[in-house]
């Protein structure tokens, strides 16, 4: 068995370290080349406009962008694109109408690591119209219903008034401005409640925060009842008695829930009194006994015939 050489183990080391070096030295310059390499992308952004005179208005601002070509050497140009570029166009000394405007590089906003190769949007064309102030009233819109027996009886609103602004066009046909639906839930009580106005974006308001407090009433509905057929109910009697009529008719105002279960509640009675009476025709007057909170308008008839038998 022959073995090899110091000196044959010394060159075939230096042969490999010189094989591999290149190849490394290879790998990280393409590493430093894709790191670098410059990436071209075309976007979109809005514009905003600054310098806009008060007593004019933007036509549909939120359709105007312009669009760019933009390269970076950022690995993370993509998300770069997206964020953090933008584009100001000043208004100064513009008045009504129609006006076409360049767009200048100087005009565009751009991260460290993005660069703008080409304004594909030269210019813009914007369309400006007179200022229109306009103040309607402000009406609350229900939806739902009160617990049984309860009612709204009354709604509030603060602002009850607003000044619109916008143009002639878009203002013409409003005369008022509605709330969005305010939910009653069942409601058994008053109760408060911000609700935002139903108005489009393009129509500015003042006061500026789009919405209103509105302040509900809720009480318990009243209702006035009939009620036909009562039987009379008669004590203290001692001997045999004749009653006539032996029915009444109330007429009776109160709360809904009450008064509808007039009937079965337990305060409610009709009674005539005998006790100490003698013997012969006497005319009475019944003792109508009512819930608290109802109201007796109307008895027919108020005196009752009665004949105590000896």
């Amino acid at each position: 068995m022959t073995s090899s050489s110091p000196t044959q183990q010394r060159s075939t080391g230096r042969w490999i370290r010189w094989l591999v070096l290149p190849l490394l030295l290879g790998v990280v310059t393409l590493v430093m080349i894709v790191r670098t390499e410059k990436r071209e992308m075309e976007i979109a952004i809005d514009v905003s406009f600054t310098h806009l005179a008060d007593d004019l208005l933007i036509m549909n601002p939120s359709s105007q962008n312009v669009r760019l070509l933009v390269v970076s050497r950022s690995p993370g140009f993509d998300a770069a694109a997206s964020t953090g570029i933008s584009c100001k166009l000043d208004l100064s000394g513009l008045r009504a109408g129609t006006h076409k405007l360049a767009i200048e590089p100087s005009d565009v906003t751009l991260p460290k690591e993005v660069e703008l190769k080409a304004l594909l949007t030269p210019f813009l064309t914007i369309h400006l119209e007179p200022v229109v102030l306009k103040t309607v009233d402000v009406v609350a819109v229900l939806e739902g219903n009160a617990a049984p027996g309860y009612a709204v009886t009354a709604v509030k609103l603060e602002p009850d008034r607003v000044v619109l602004k916008g143009t002639a066009g878009s203002l013409a046909d409003i005369e008022t401005v509605k709330t969005h639906p305010i939910n009653l839930e069942e409601a058994a009580e008053s109760f408060k409640k911000e609700v935002p106005l139903n108005l489009p974006e393009a129509i500015a308001v003042d006061p500026p925060l789009r919405i209103a407090v509105a302040r509900v009433e809720v009480t318990e509905r009243i209702v006035t009842r009939v009620l036909e057929n009562i039987p009379v109910t008669v004590k203290g009697a001692s001997t045999e008695y004749r009653i006539e009529p032996q029915t009444i008719m109330l007429t009776v105002s109160g709360p809904e829930a009450v008064v509808n279960a007039l009937e079965s509640n337990t305060d409610f009675s009709v009674t005539v009194d005998l006790s100490g009476l003698a013997p012969g025709r006497h005319l009475l007057k019944a003792a109508i006994h009512l819930p608290v909170g109802t109201t007796l308008t109307r008895v027919d008839p108020e005196q009752f015939s009665v004949t105590i038998n000896k």
